[in-house]
């Protein structure tokens, strides 16, 4: 791997915290999606270079210069408001998570921006602040911060980006055993858990890549097959990597298979009318439904969480999908003028790869279901046009595949008995 980046003797190094030290933390539980488990906060500090702009503006500002490719800029404003603000670790964060964004907004790696936010990230580390010990809160975003600079840095030097992920991880596991975040979002840490894998993995100590790995599937993490094909673990025993995943993955699935029913049969089921727009033209109605298990998926084209769960609704219409299982998604793009997303939401499904039916959804649809709705969300209608479940946030492969079996399930047994009794 060719070194780059020229602060390449940077070591983040987490370490025990200040027992004198104390902060308080009160974080906000995000619990509905997996993109996070805190609302975000408002970083920068209170404090002002002058009476018009505080540092959290002026890195606001330099945002939005970088964004219009005014780089130099964009950098001497952040340099100025973070030489004013370094001190305040939310404003550092989203220092971070900014110049992060602007290293790559030329489509190619800065390499004088990512050693200025990797200076950043190293600097708060070293300060203990956001170790996962006492401020739960901050130390989350941080956590997140660090991990998206590690993915940024990765191809360009993989031992840097090997110990981003390792302070990263380090704060997932303290963050496990702090009261002060949030038990529902445990599974968000095991993605920075998987990374501490991989950056043992990448420093050779297969031992302590397994003891990580394994502990993020315990408390989580489900990409069973991105584990067994990323390279980065490659070097590590074969055999015994594909047991430990396999281990988990079977143990996984039992879990799921026992919450899908427990889940369907406790659920207070309700009926759901739409008629929207299809994307390629016509309309997609509730009556469509009728006699057949349908999944259908609130999304939008701006929301993460929506887009990372694409895949496994495309996957389900490959394993499930024909003439008693459909799938549709109904962006919720543009609820008020909904025909104006039309064009953006089929070019999004083309881009991907859709291969389900797309069409564009209103208010309508969201005020059929009770409680407050988020995206993504997904709706699992029986073959009587009964909503047998409804799947709050993400939800990876295996957890809608179980839902889809079990009503596809009923649906057979119905047929048989039906044909039994004619």
């Amino acid at each position: 791997m060719r070194s780059i980046l020229v602060v390449c003797s940077i070591v983040l190094v987490v370490t025990s915290i200040n027992p004198e030290a104390t902060f308080a933390a009160a974080p906000q539980a995000f619990h509905a999606s997996r993109a996070g488990a805190y609302t975000s906060f408002n970083g920068g500090s209170s404090s002002n270079s002058d009476q018009y702009r505080s540092p959290g503006q002026m890195l606001e500002q330099a945002n939005n210069l970088g964004l219009k490719g005014e780089l130099n800029d964009a950098l001497e404003i952040a340099r100025l408001a973070y030489e004013q603000a370094q001190h305040d670790p939310a404003f550092v964060i989203n220092y971070i998570e900014v110049l992060t964004d602007l290293a790559m907004v030329d489509g190619e790696a800065n390499k004088n921006i990512l050693n200025l936010v990797i200076k950043a990230a190293n600097s708060l580390n070293k300060s203990k602040i956001c170790n996962g010990q006492t401020d739960a809160e901050l130390s989350y975003h941080f956590m997140v911060a660090l991990g998206e600079l590690a993915d940024t840095v990765f191809d360009l030097n993989e031992r840097i980006a090997a110990q981003l992920y390792s302070a990263q991880g380090k704060i997932a596991r303290n963050l496990k055993n702090n009261p002060g975040y949030p038990s529902e979002s445990l599974q968000i840490l095991g993605q920075p858990l998987m990374n501490l894998a991989k950056a043992n993995a990448i420093g050779k100590r297969a031992e302590e890549a397994f003891d990580a790995m394994t502990t993020a599937f315990e408390i989580g993490y489900t990409k069973f097959d991105d584990v067994i094909e990323d390279q980065v673990f490659a070097d590590l025993d074969q055999a015994r990597l594909e047991d430990v995943v396999s281990v988990h993955q079977t143990a996984y699935r039992k879990k799921v298979e026992q919450w899908s029913r427990t889940a369907v049969s406790s659920f207070e089921s309700f009926k759901v009318d739409f008629d929207v727009a299809n994307v390629n033209g016509g309309r997609i109605s509730s009556d469509d439904a009728i006699g057949k298990v349908t999944v259908v998926d609130l999304w939008a084209t701006w929301c993460a969480p929506c887009r990372d769960g694409i895949p496994h609704f495309i996957e389900l219409k490959k394993k499930f999908g024909g003439s008693k299982v459909e799938v549709i998604g109904i962006s919720m793009d543009d609820t008020e003028d909904p025909a104006s997303a039309v064009d953006a939401v089929k070019s999004f499904g083309i881009d991907n790869d859709v291969n389900y039916t797309l069409g564009v959804g209103t208010e309508a649809i969201k005020k059929q279901i009770p409680g407050k709705v988020l995206l993504p969300t997904t709706l699992f209608i029986d073959q009587t046009g009964t909503v047998r479940y409804v799947a709050q946030g993400y939800h990876d492969y295996d957890q809608l595949a179980a839902i889809t079996k079990l009503l596809s399930s009923e649906f057979t047994s119905a047929s048989t008995f039906d044909t039994a009794s004619r």
